[in-house]
């Protein structure tokens, strides 16, 4: 194994010790985490379709940001190698914000980046490099996917209300 493959590894093992933990008690998070290991940019449909589907599946309860916090590494990783799986997971980014009252694009990105920003201040390893990649380099292209989630939200909220 190259000195190279070892710091990935390493540097992946910090960003997502949290989610290693998880899996203790959330046999879905334990399945994502070794998905998440495994995943490059070689990763087959079928195996990235799996990956979503387990992260689908991890029951997180809690307050909106730590929700968000949770999800935002996993996300922003899997996104840096598979962009095209956007609009099954980008919600586990924009509803937590939405549900804290961040309802326009032009706020949202600059919380995302702000948000890594932070995290990164407390942990430099709460994100993986790809992650950071990700959020600084594809999330200001993504207006449209955002003002889609929000749109999204606001439905689901309409609805919730006229219940």
């Amino acid at each position: 194994m190259n000195k190279e493959k070892i710091n990935r590894n390493s540097q992946f093992e910090k960003a997502f010790s949290y989610l290693k933990k998880f899996g203790d008690i959330a046999p879905s998070a334990k399945k994502t985490y070794e998905l998440l290991k495994e995943l490059s940019l070689e990763t087959s449909n079928v195996q990235s379709d799996i990956l979503i589907s387990e992260l689908n599946k991890i029951q997180y309860a809690s307050n909106t940001n730590s929700f968000f916090y949770f999800y935002f590494p996993m996300v922003s990783h899997i996104l840096y190698y598979k962009p095209e799986y956007e609009k099954d997971i980008l919600k586990y980014l924009i509803g937590p914000n939405f549900a804290n009252r961040t309802s326009k694009v032009n706020d949202m990105i600059p919380l995302i980046i702000g948000a890594m920003n932070f995290k990164l201040n407390e942990n430099e390893y709460y994100l993986s490099k790809e992650s950071q990649f990700w959020i600084i380099n594809e999330v200001p292209k993504l207006e449209k996917q955002i003002q889609r989630e929000i749109e999204v939200c606001w439905k689901e909220l309409d609805e919730y209300e006229s219940q």
